[in-house]
């Protein structure tokens, strides 16, 4: 992967934090459609982390596993924050 391309890569999943920020902002007095946004947020890392790696050549079930438990602590910490 040549280095415009993993600049593109990193400015497109901080775009897509930034947007998800200001989802969860907008929807500040709804603990639900937070954490809808939290979910969409955990998706789009996920997705992003496999795509990501699958084109750098790096993929491995070790690291599709980091994601998977990183994406689940998120969710957990999100219900527990919000729907708790």
């Amino acid at each position: 992967m040549n280095k415009k391309l993993e600049k593109f890569a990193h400015l497109f999943l901080y775009f897509g934090y930034a947007v998800g920020a200001v989802a969860i902002y907008l929807a500040r007095y709804n603990p639900t459609r937070q954490f809808l946004v939290i979910v969409l947020l955990v998706a789009f890392y996920v997705l992003w982390g496999f795509v990501y790696h699958h084109a750098k050549r790096e993929a491995s079930g070790r690291l599709y596993l980091e994601y998977l438990l990183i994406a689940l602590i998120a969710l957990l910490a999100g219900f527990f924050v919000l729907m708790g």
